[in-house]
């Protein structure tokens, strides 16, 4: 993985084929998650889905769902009154997100191509792979147990789990990456209109 910043604030992420084609999946998998918790598809009344309003009375099961909607309130009235008015409106936009990401990334072409795959992201795409990045990274904490600094050496040294680590760690540097970029940006405009 190569990563340049690009003098309009942006960034060209470089990537190996099979890098890009892991990110691809991974993101393809969060839309499939969040998917599976949408209620949208559900609603009979077009209008009312198009609100982007409803969602469930309760925190998920499911630990990785957890994590990326978590409980707003510590009363848990308050927060289930929250959630099933605000919900569906962050499940949509997280697979908004992510469809967008996985659109940059680009695999339609030919799937056993071995060449690099070059991702062009202007500085206004940057904090849509922010939080696309930065909801992968929960939803793979969730579901292996990283929960404290110390569990990562834990998991790390543990053979089923390391592999699911070093992504977690690979998606954080490309996450460091567009943040760096993303601030940069802002501070390189600030100084403009100055």
């Amino acid at each position: 993985m190569m990563i340049v910043q690009l003098p309009d604030g942006g960034l060209r992420l470089v990537l190996q084929h099979d890098e890009a084609a892991m990110l691809d999946q991974l993101v393809t998998q969060l839309v499939q998650l969040l998917q599976s918790h949408s209620s949208t598809a559900l609603d009979p009344d077009p209008l009312f889905a198009s609100l982007e309003v409803g969602g469930s009375n309760s925190t998920p099961e499911d630990p990785a769902l957890a994590r990326l909607f978590p409980d707003a309130y510590e009363d848990s009235g308050d927060s289930s009154n929250f959630r099933s008015v605000t919900e569906q409106g962050l499940i949509n936009r997280k697979m908004q997100d992510a469809m967008e990401v996985t659109s940059a990334i680009g695999l339609g072409g030919d799937p056993f191509t071995e060449s690099d795959v070059e991702v062009e992201l202007p500085s206004g795409a940057l904090p849509v792979w922010a939080r696309t990045l930065t909801a992968l990274r929960l939803a793979i904490a969730a579901r292996i147990g990283l929960e404290q600094p110390e569990d990562h050496a834990r998991l790390e040294a543990d053979e089923e789990t390391r592999g699911t680590v070093l992504v977690f760690d690979w998606l954080a540097a490309i996450l460091e990456s567009v943040l760096r970029a993303q601030m940069s940006g802002k501070s390189s405009g600030s100084r403009a209109a100055e």
